[in-house]
């Protein structure tokens, strides 16, 4: 019935997949797990390896993207669902493949979306900036997910019908980080697939560290730039993107776009206190927003 991918970046992915193995020992449907290591360190290939026997294990020579891996396990998946983990995920409910099983025998499933969560005890300041954006933004409940279920698809835990991935993939040309999960989730959308959530989330479990979250969050502004081309800047698009809908009101007031010539100045000053974990959101709101506009021009 499911086949488990697990995209694997330099994780250790041994207590998830032991997890998983486990679980799946306990249900009569019949469930294969693959794991594809999209160009890990060595030492992080020989770590993994270890569970080869029980998984289905690819290593990729070179790394191919967080898009093009994920096309990747249609060549190997057989059966009707694909269920997507992070590699950096942690199961913690014990019934986390029956869960979604038993949606699946009741409803009629395209797709579905378990959604993450983040530890609650809060880290030293190193490690501020991804958690509290992360458990203020981006966590969301189900009953929050239920009023917009297309709004945010997040690719770290959620499940697909084949078929219907076989009609929408993964846009390859999406080199970078970040947004090709948005990209997905609005070319489902743009072919009236239904997008349903379940509350069966996974762990988070590693935190990067300000000053990384920070560079995989400047990458993330370039491939949404990209994304924008890609979609042509869509209305329908756009509209849900604070971020992008902020910049362009920027763009057409004219005392806005000069006080945002001016905020410039201020971009170091911010850079340096989110990387110590002085900050409040709406700093780091206002970093990507001048970031995306710098951005935006060198291109």
């Amino acid at each position: 019935m499911i086949t488990v991918c697990i995209p694997v970046y330099n994780s250790d992915v041994n207590a998830l997949v032991e997890a998983l193995y486990e679980q799946s020992k306990n249900i009569k449907e019949k469930i294969e797990l693959i794991v594809i290591d999209d160009g890990s360190i060595p030492a992080i290939k020989k770590l993994n390896a270890v569970f080869s026997t029980k998984v289905i294990y690819i290593e990729n020579q070179q790394n191919k993207g967080r898009a093009s891996i994920r096309n990747q396990f249609l060549e190997f998946a057989s059966q009707s669902f694909l269920l997507f983990i992070d590699g950096d995920s942690e199961v913690i409910s014990p019934t986390f493949l029956s869960d979604y099983i038993q949606y699946i025998n009741a409803n009629e499933t395209f797709v579905l979306c378990g959604a993450s969560v983040y530890r609650k005890n809060k880290p030293d300041r190193n490690h501020l900036l991804r958690w509290k954006y992360s458990v203020i933004r981006e966590s969301k409940s189900i009953e929050e997910r239920l009023k917009n279920p297309n709004l945010g698809f997040k690719t770290n835990n959620f499940l697909i019908r084949k078929t219907v991935f076989e009609k929408v993939k993964f846009n390859e040309s999406l080199k970078g980080y970040g947004h090709e999960d948005t990209l997905f989730g609005f070319d489902l959308t743009q072919n009236a697939i239904p997008i349903a959530h379940i509350d069966n989330p996974v762990l988070n479990k590693n935190l990067d560290d300000n000053s990384t979250f920070l560079n995989k969050t400047n990458e993330g502004l370039k491939s949404l730039l990209q994304v924008l081309e890609i979609v042509n800047h869509n209305e329908q698009f756009t509209q849900n993107i604070k971020l992008v809908v902020a910049h362009q009101r920027i763009k057409n007031i004219l005392f806005l776009k000069v006080g945002f010539s001016v905020s410039i100045v201020l971009l170091p000053l911010l850079t340096y206190l989110l990387k110590k974990g002085f900050f409040t959101l709406w700093m780091f709101d206002f970093y990507k927003l001048i970031q995306f506009g710098r951005i935006n021009c060198e291109r």
